[in-house]
């Protein structure tokens, strides 16, 4: 991990109906960086977008949260690499009981509430937690509802992504703090039972390095536009991207991780 920009991709993993097997992906959030001039551009890919996953030859699309149940990790990982043609160097999967792990274990999580909602616990179905609008300092349990939260907003699954955004921009604050500096070991081995990661202990010391005096202002938050698609007997719900746009977007990472696409289906993995 010298000097050269890198990609991330973290996947939260929503597999509590499936006892952790083949979960669907439920949020995808893909981080680049560039350590030398430490900048930082945040993607949220919405769980609906209408791809064609990395191991279909069929040429037909489907929700990109299928990858996952699919193929798990490395499907998802190629299948948004596929999608915004740029090659991903990391990866982070988490579960819910990772989540919550990690967010308490850097003392928790300050945020600034949107507007007022509540949301049942996902430790107790009867218990309901509920968010002010403004400043507001959350546990592990009060950040996974607020990241869940979906019925409440109207701008549905995108006022979610922004939420997951902001949690993944006020962690990062959090583990740049001198203390969680100090326990990054401590912090990872909390939760290397419930994440899964290709980024190795020492390189995440590295990183720490690299991004000391780092904070989430430096953050250049990008979004895909589309419109809303029902397609097939059932009426399926699918968000279909804006090829302008799309198009945009990945001419943006590329041009951060200063990376030159060579055809569609040829990756070179600098791993």
């Amino acid at each position: 991990m010298k000097k050269k920009p890198f990609s991330i991709l973290f996947m939260g993993i929503e597999d509590y109906a499936t006892k952790g097997q083949k979960g669907r992906s439920d949020s995808l959030i893909v981080v680049t960086l560039d350590p030398k001039n430490k900048t930082m551009k945040m993607l949220s890919i919405p769980r609906d977008t209408r791809v064609q996953l990395a191991g279909d030859t069929t040429g037909s699309k489907t929700k990109i949260n299928a990858a996952y149940s699919k193929g798990g990790k490395d499907e998802t990982v190629e299948t948004v690499e596929n999608f915004l043609q740029i090659p991903i160097d990391k990866y982070v999967t988490v579960d819910f009981d990772g989540f919550k792990d990690v967010i308490n274990e850097v003392g928790g999580i300050d945020v600034d509430v949107p507007f007022d909602f509540d949301e049942k616990s996902d430790v107790d179905e009867s218990k309901r937690i509920y968010f002010k609008k403004g400043e507001m300092h959350l546990n592990g349990e009060e950040a996974l509802a607020y990241a869940r939260m979906r019925k409440q907003d109207k701008r549905g699954d995108f006022g979610r992504n922004d939420r997951q955004k902001q949690i993944l921009n006020a962690l990062i604050d959090r583990m740049s703090s001198a203390s969680n500096i100090a326990k990054i070991d401590k912090i990872a081995e909390k939760a290397s039972e419930n994440v899964e990661t290709n980024i190795r202990i020492t390189e995440g010391l590295a990183l720490q390095q690299i991004y000391s005096g780092f904070t989430s202002k430096k953050i250049d938050t990008l979004s895909i536009t589309g419109s809303d698609l029902y397609l097939g007997p059932n009426n399926t719900y699918y968000f279909e991207p804006d090829a302008t746009n799309l198009e945009k977007v990945r001419k943006t990472l590329q041009e951060h991780l200063d990376y030159t696409p060579l055809e569609h289906h040829h990756h070179h993995h600098h791993h």
